[in-house]
């Protein structure tokens, strides 16, 4: 497959967004959506542009197909399920303009049912033709429920992307805001520091290459807070000596390794992934944790 149309693929797209700690349910919702994100983020994001080398007044469209493997599941560095493991597809339509639009789902080992969301995406990326290390890119997901559960009530419908990278040649940084949207509206950002370094060139445009990423991650906690004084409800004689609290703050620091492989047609990546969480809670912390994640791409021309 040429250079210039594996350009437009990794110039298009990423998401991120935010944890809230409630019911089992909503922590789904809130890992599979993270999920989706983080490979969107896999997949159009790479070490390259495409804008300044497309052609003028000629465009190109594809078809992008890619599955992921989870050896473990994680949201915000905290493990949902233990030793659970998740599979994933995604199917986007991409235009040269910065026009797209897909579908994606996830599969999890220890969830029932297993297959409970899909996600429909549509969102334009863009920058200016003089500044090819500017990006900026917008995003709107609507949730589709496969739940027969009657006391299953999902607190979000949908969410909105906006983020901008900014590279150069070997690295770069992209920043992404997400808000969750529904009966609750929740709000993350993500800022990813990465970089691509070709280990071996497999023919004139294909490549081995190593592209490790850290990530930071900001969102709402539940925090328990103690009051200064005890209350004491008159009507209940209930005592109340704390209070609990949504707390904006830095809740993962993430290092990702992975090995690509652009071979034609293909994109192959075997990734190592470690978190590093921070909870706002006094006097609590959450364990170090390490996953592996295997995926492959296929690009189809249109």
């Amino acid at each position: 497959m040429k250079l210039k149309q594996w350009l437009i693929i990794v110039g298009v797209l990423g998401t991120a967004q935010a944890l809230w700690a409630q019911q089992p349910t909503d922590i789904f919702d809130e890992v599979y959506t993270d999920r989706v994100d983080s490979l969107l983020n896999d997949v159009f994001f790479g070490d390259e542009e495409w804008s300044y080398l497309v052609e003028p007044r000629k465009h190109y469209q594809f078809l992008y197909w890619r599955s992921n493997f989870d050896s473990g599941t994680y949201f915000a560095g905290r493990e949902i399920g233990e030793q659970q493991s998740n599979l994933s597809g995604q199917l986007y339509y991409l235009h040269s303009l910065g026009f797209y639009a897909g579908v994606s789902g996830a599969w999890y080992s220890q969830l029932d049912p297993g297959y409970r969301t899909t996600v429909l995406t549509a969102g334009y990326a863009n920058g200016p033709q003089k500044m090819s290390f500017f990006r900026y890119r917008l995003a709107f997901d609507y949730f589709l429920y496969h739940d027969d559960d009657p006391d299953f009530d999902p607190a979000y419908s949908g969410g909105i992307n906006t983020g901008i990278t900014l590279k150069s040649k070997h690295a770069g940084v992209r920043v992404d805001a997400y808000h969750l949207l529904g009966d609750d509206f929740k709000t993350s950002l993500t800022v990813d520091g990465y970089s691509s370094w070709r280990l071996l060139r497999l023919g004139t445009y294909d490549r081995v290459s190593l592209e490790p990423e850290v990530s930071l991650f900001w969102g709402a906690e539940l925090v328990e807070y103690q009051l200064n004084e005890v209350l004491i409800d008159p009507e209940t004689n209930i005592i109340y000596d704390r209070y609990f609290e949504d707390t904006f703050g830095l809740m993962n620091i993430q290092l990702e390794i992975p090995l690509n492989i652009r071979y034609k047609q293909f994109d192959i990546e075997a990734s190592w992934i470690h978190n590093f969480p921070h909870s706002m809670q006094d006097g609590l912390t959450y364990p170090e944790s390490s996953f592996f994640r295997f995926s492959v791409g296929y690009l189809f021309n249109l």
